[in-house]
């Protein structure tokens, strides 16, 4: 899969092309999730979504007779979700909130044997704690039990990015894909409205911007197609 997403990408021949492969390669496109909750929610699971999405865009071309050419169609698809790419992480997120640091200090100080016997410390700085708001839980309970057992594994499970940039996530995709190739004006609007009317965007500007190039209509069709039948596959 992997391959012949390559290959298809280098095919188009716009300049570029080899360094935004080897971009996806450093912000592992190959290993980022589609989603956190729903459609192919594993690892790989965006390259498979990406895949998925450029077939039923070839195919709903052929079918329309819409006459869209393989390279824009290639471009659109590969790169319609880049933005997942920042979306999603595995590493651990500073979300605990104030009332379980306290709460867990103080567990911490009444267990300094456990704590320190199993180096809990390595989630501490600057004396605080510095992990997600459900491996403090765990920990919280953990500490409650007061047992020598081996505290509970930090889940390396994907999670949303909480220093991920704010902006909309098909202007993301397009800010990142055009830093390396030229995207053509169709190939701009296809993606910046890939979401169709769940895109947050001006509906009368998408509407505008069918009219300008059926890619806009397609790549949203192609992309709900893909992630519909991937959600009923879960």
């Amino acid at each position: 899969m992997k391959s012949k997403f390559i290959e298809d990408l280098n095919k188009t021949g716009r300049n570029g092309i080899d360094q935004l492969l080897k971009f996806l390669e450093e912000i592992n496109f190959y290993e980022k999730p589609a989603s956190i909750n729903h459609h192919l929610n594993k690892t790989g699971g965006l390259l498979e979504h990406t895949v998925n999405v450029k077939n039923e865009y070839l195919k709903l071309n052929e079918e329309s007779g819409a006459g869209i050419p393989w390279e824009n169609i290639i471009i659109q698809a590969s790169l319609h979700d880049l933005e997942k790419c920042f979306a999603y992480t595995t590493e651990m997120q500073h979300t605990i909130t104030d009332g379980q640091n306290k709460f867990l200090k103080s567990l911490a100080n009444r267990n300094t044997n456990l704590y320190n016997k199993h180096e809990i410390n390595k989630y501490v700085e600057n004396k605080n704690f510095i992990i997600s708001k459900e491996y403090a839980s765990e920990l919280i309970g953990w500490f409650k039990e007061g047992e020598d057992t081996a505290p509970p594994k930090a889940k390396d499970t994907w999670n949303y990015n909480q220093n991920n940039l704010p902006v909309n996530h098909s202007m993301r995709s397009i800010i990142e894909a055009s830093k390396f190739i030229d995207l053509e004006e169709r190939d701009t609007l296809a993606i910046l409205y890939h979401m169709g009317p769940y895109s947050n965007l001006d509906e009368k500007k998408r509407g505008k911007a069918i009219e300008l190039y059926y890619d806009v209509k397609l790549l949203h069709l192609a992309d709900l197609t893909a992630t519909t039948k991937e959600d009923i596959d879960n």
